[in-house]
């Protein structure tokens, strides 16, 4: 099943976990950051780039053909209609959905991506429900519902699939660091499976969405909640 695989945010939380993930099936490894951590692991080729403000390193990567790319970079913020701040919105719009499009052409561009090349994309379930302050996250969020659309139309003649995975709340320490007990068991009580999605939910996801096993599935938005976004628990 190896293949080789270009993660971007894999300095992140998830980024890093689907690194591992891949890593564990003998895949081999771009991982593509901003910033890159001195003890970063070795295993995988590490790449410094901000596709929004630097051309391809000269490197272009360093693997060749690319079997499969994720996209898990991605930029939060809290605000409202009252708090909206223009540029603020464009950052996090930069970050959410111009990083996707600059790296892709930069790709094409190149001709690093093989044929039949699976891409993801890693957004959440907020492009599709509404949360208070979250005005700016949401609508960049919901911005990726025509990308992959449009995308997954696109390079569907070229033979290449395009997907987004979607988490819920992921059970990680700063998701407990930033909510409370209380809070963290709403969650788990709207929850069909009683219990937060983990990392490994979105790998598991993810990983089959790139692999060669996925010989159709495109334009397809799925959710890695455990249930959350489709359940009203009364």
């Amino acid at each position: 099943m190896s293949y080789t695989i270009a993660i971007f945010g894999a300095s992140g939380a998830i980024g890093r976990s689907l690194c591992n993930w891949h890593l564990e099936r003998q895949c081999s490894v771009v991982g593509i950051a901003r910033h890159i951590d001195a003890d970063a692991d070795p295993r995988i080729h590490w790449v410094k780039w901000d596709p929004c403000h630097e051309p391809m390193p000269d490197a272009k990567l360093g693997l060749a053909p690319i079997d499969a790319v994720i996209w898990a970079q991605g930029m939060n913020l809290n605000d409202n209609a009252r708090s909206f701040d223009a540029e603020l919105h464009r950052r996090v719009y930069d970050a959410n959905v111009v990083y996707i499009l600059a790296s892709l052409k930069a790709l094409l561009d190149s001709d690093l991506l093989s044929k039949t090349a699976r891409l993801v994309v890693i957004s959440s379930i907020w492009q599709n429900i509404a949360r208070s302050n979250k005005l700016t996250y949401g609508v960049t969020k919901s911005a990726l519902l025509g990308l992959v659309q449009s995308l997954s139309l696109d390079l569907g003649a070229e033979g290449k699939l395009v997907n987004a995975v979607l988490p819920g709340a992921l059970d990680t320490p700063m998701t407990r660091a930033n909510l409370s007990a209380e809070q963290i068991g709403r969650l788990e009580g709207m929850t069909p499976l009683g219990s937060l999605p983990a990392l490994s939910d979105v790998c598991n996801l993810a990983g089959f969405l790139c692999s060669p096993e996925n010989t159709g599935v495109t334009g397809q938005f799925i959710a890695a909640d455990r249930g959350f976004s489709h359940a009203k628990i009364l």
